[in-house]
C-alpha cells in the first residue's frame, strides 16, 4: 500500500484498540472518508499547486492567483469545521491528514487568524497532542 490515506485506514483498522480514529458506523465513516477526499482533492491539490513552482521550477515568488487558490481552500476548510474536528466532534485519521497539509502550506501562504478562527482553534487542539511537534515540525 503506498497511498497515505489507505495506509492510515489499514493501520487503524488493524491495530487500534477501538474505532474512534476510523469509525465502523457507516455514517461516521462516510464523514471521515469525505474529509480525507477533501484533503487530497482540495487542500493537498492547492499545496501542490504552490509548492511545485518552488520545488520543481526553482521559483521563489508565488503568483497572486495561486495564493487566492489556497485562500479559497482555507475558506472551505473554515466552513467545513462545524465541529471540533474535520469529520465531527471526535478526532479521526482525517484530522491527521488535513493538519499535515495545512501546517505545511501555512509556511508559504499564511492563514489569517481573524478570518479563520475555527481553523486556528482546530490547530490549537491538535497542537496539544503529545506527538504533534514531531509529526508536524512544530
Amino acid at each position: 500500500i503506498t497511498e497515505s490515506h489507505a495506509i492510515m485506514i489499514y493501520l487503524v483498522t488493524k491495530y487500534a484498540k477501538d474505532d474512534a480514529l476510523y469509525p465502523k458506523d457507516p455514517v461516521k465513516q462516510a464523514r471521515v472518508n469525505a474529509a480525507l477526499h477533501f484533503e487530497s482533492g482540495v487542500l493537498f491539490a492547492r499545496m501542490r499547486f504552490v509548492f511545485e513552482r518552488i520545488l520543481f521550477f526553482g521559483k521563489s515568488d508565488i503568483p497572486e492567483d495561486r495564493i487566492e487558490y489556497v485562500q479559497k481552500a482555507y475558506r472551505l476548510l473554515e466552513d467545513t469545521l462545524t465541529d471540533d474536528y474535520v469529520a465531527g466532534p471526535v478526532m479521526t485519521v482525517a484530522d491527521f491528514s488535513c493538519i499535515s497539509t495545512v501546517s505545511s502550506i501555512m509556511g508559504v501562504v499564511p492563514l489569517g487568524e481573524s478570518e479563520h478562527p475555527k481553523i486556528y482553534a482546530w490547530i490549537e487542539r491538535l497542537k496539544q497532542l503529545p506527538y504533534y511537534e514531531e509529526a508536524n515540525g512544530g
